[in-house]
This record gives C-alpha cells, sequence and structure tokens, in this order.
C-alpha cells in the first residue's frame, strides 16, 4: 500500500493563522475533486476559522470519560474506516487523554499515513523536541508537549504560515488570538516583541533547513543538483504582495541565494493604481536585492515554468492571491510540479488583519 504524504502547516507562536490556512488548503483541495474529511479542528473560537470548516465532512469525536469528565479526542478508528483521501488532523503534538489507542496525536498520524490517507496538520516550532532547550531558552517557558524530530523532517511539505510579529501583537489586542481578559497575562509572559521576533527567525531556518534536505534528496534522486540556489517570486499589483515579497527576501537570505522577481501580464490594460502598486512592489523587490524581470501574456503558470527553466531557478515563492485568481481554470501549483519538479514551491497566504 502507498504511503500517505503529511503535510505540515508551521507557525512561530499561536494565531499566526495556521488552521486558518489549513482550512483554506483544505477547501482548494476539496474543490479540485479530492475527498476531504475533517478529523480534529480546533477553533479556539475564531469565527474565520469556525466559517471554513463549513461544508467539509465532519468526523464525530470520540468520547472517553476520565476520571468523571468526559473528554473528546480525534476518532482515530472512525478515521481509518472512512478511509477520506485527506484528512484534516489540528494540534500535530498534542497529547491524547488516558484510555486512547495512542499516547500521541503524531502515532494517530502515523498511522493514518501508513494507512495511505493524506494528512494536514499544524504545529508551532516550541513543540519540536530538538529545538525544546533553545526555546526554553527564549520563553521562559517549559514547553511539554513535543514530537520527535524526525516527523517534521520526513513531512512531504512544510507551509509556513508567517506573519510581522508587530501585525501578530495587534491580533493579539484585539482578541483574535485570547480573550481579551487573558491579553495582558500573555504578553507578560509568552508574546513578547523580542521574543516573537526570536521565535519566527528559528521557524524560518528551520523551515528553510527541511526544504532544503527535501530538495537536496529529490535533486539527488534526478541526477541533478543546482550549483547555487536561486529563488523565484513572483510578483503582481496586489496590495499584499509586499508580504510575499519580503518572505521571498528571507528565504534567499536563509538559503544565500541568487534573487529575481517576475511580473508576468498586460500593463496597458491595468488601471492607474494597478500600475503604481506594481512599481511600488516591484521598487520594494529591487531594493530587497532582487533582479527584476517583467513578461507579457496571460498564461501566467505556463510562462512560470519556462522562466523558471530557462533561468534554472530553484525555489519559486508566490502569493495564495496569484493562486486564486487562478484556481477555478486549473490548479497552478499542481501544473508547476508537474512541468517543473525540481522547483521548491513556497506559496504564501496573504497576511491578515
Amino acid at each position: 500500500m502507498k504511503k500517505g504524504k503529511l503535510k505540515i502547516y508551521f507557525g512561530y507562536a499561536a494565531g499566526v493563522g495556521k488552521t486558518f490556512a489549513m482550512l483554506e488548503g483544505a477547501r482548494e483541495v476539496q474543490e479540485s475533486g479530492i475527498d476531504v474529511v475533517s478529523g480534529y479542528i480546533e477553533p479556539h473560537n475564531r469565527p474565520e476559522t469556525s466559517k471554513l470548516i463549513e461544508g467539509l465532512e465532519t468526523l464525530p469525536l470520540k468520547k472517553i470519560n476520565y476520571k468523571g469528565i468526559q473528554l473528546k479526542e480525534f476518532n482515530l478508528e472512525e478515521a481509518l474506516i472512512r478511509r477520506p483521501q485527506v484528512i484534516l488532523v489540528d494540534e500535530l503534538a498534542h497529547t491524547n487523554c488516558h484510555g486512547s489507542r495512542n499516547k500521541k496525536r503524531f502515532q494517530d498520524i502515523e498511522e493514518l499515513l501508513k494507512a495511505g490517507i493524506d494528512v494536514f496538520t499544524t504545529i508551532n516550532i516550541q513543540h519540536l523536541e530538538g529545538l525544546n532547550d533553545v526555546i526554553e531558552k527564549i520563553t521562559g517557558i517549559i514547553v511539554n508537549e513535543k514530537i520527535p524530530d524526525y516527523i517534521f523532517e520526513e513531512a512531504d511539505q512544510i507551509e509556513l504560515i508567517d506573519i510581522e510579529p508587530v501585525d501578530l501583537l495587534e491580533r493579539l489586542d484585539k482578541g483574535k488570538i485570547y480573550q481579551l481578559n487573558k491579553v495582558n497575562q500573555a504578553k507578560e509572559n509568552f508574546f513578547t516583541l523580542e521574543k516573537l521576533i526570536a521565535l519566527r527567525e528559528i521557524a524560518l531556518r528551520k523551515t528553510a533547513d527541511q526544504v532544503n534536505k527535501s530538495a537536496i534528496r529529490k535533486a539527488q534522486n534526478k541526477k541533478s543538483i543546482y550549483a547555487k540556489e536561486h529563488v523565484l517570486v513572483c510578483v503582481s499589483a496586489s496590495p499584499s504582495a509586499s508580504h510575499v515579497i519580503h518572505a521571498a527576501a528571507r528565504l534567499a537570505v536563509a538559503f544565500k541565494a541568487e534573487f529575481t522577481a517576475l511580473y508576468i501580464g498586460d500593463l496597458e490594460n491595468s488601471s492607474k493604481e494597478e500600475k503604481d502598486r506594481l512599481r511600488q512592489n516591484l521598487r520594494l523587490a529591487e531594493q530587497l536585492g532582487a533582479k527584476i524581470s517583467v513578461l507579457y501574456g496571460d498564461n501566467i503558470s505556463k510562462q512560470i515554468v519556462e522562466y523558471a527553466k530557462i533561468s534554472q531557478m530553484s525555489k519559486l515563492v508566490i502569493g495564495k492571491s496569484v493562486q486564486s485568481a487562478f484556481w477555478s481554470r486549473e490548479n497552478i501549483v499542481d501544473l508547476i510540479s508537474q512541468e517543473a519538479p525540481e522547483l521548491d514551491i513556497y506559496v504564501i497566504p496573504n497576511a491578515r488583519g
């Protein structure tokens, strides 16, 4: 039996949008005709997250009585009977309650993968065993729920869910992460700007290291390895493009890579506002060290593939908006993956307030 694939939505702190991004990804996969089921989702009382669960088939949770209290856990047995193509199981590092089939949720997920079921899941940087001591020094907090590093390192795809620490603190102040009566306590402990900046940098490096190892293995299997890493970012006139450009620039720095920004479109039919925003975005990319390339046309996916091959790119960064604009017509990520399998593709979710 073919083993299932594991996709991890990875973050540096609570509230960055991991569960939200996972649900968005699940809905997109579902729209392409894939059988998707929600096994366990922790909405954290966030309305925007709960809304995305609507329309997804949800497995009943397993009820376990423990010391007079009824607890609810992910129902592994039910999931193995249902056998969807993709299942969503939030909070990879969770410890199951007494009486569960496995002690840890990552063990549940290993069973799902062995059964040939693809899994989408989420985790924060502080739950990785190999970084536990480093995180404790930064935050002063001991994290007991951990996963072995091999789970993360052997994942088929890691999607870093990134948000500026300042924006994360703003979300915290608005009550979008914890209830307002818990905000001050959070800001005294984990949620300080200095700690969040440090955790974010560690998460970025960890993601880059993992993807780099995966890329090397892939390249070795194909008997072709790039002499030098080259990051390509697709730029648009979208207001959120700056978020994507910054993410690509950080990736280029992490890999000590060459950096190119590519715009594909028809400037003649663009409004003045769009042209101005595009110039600002291209100027930002140039200021962050990118070489600028502009192509004309409307078959974006095909032109990205051709440009990436000709220019020997190793990593492609695109924004969620680029993907969504063409989703009803084609799965741009899948198409690029098929046509240019040597490319590592990073999809950066739109920044949210």
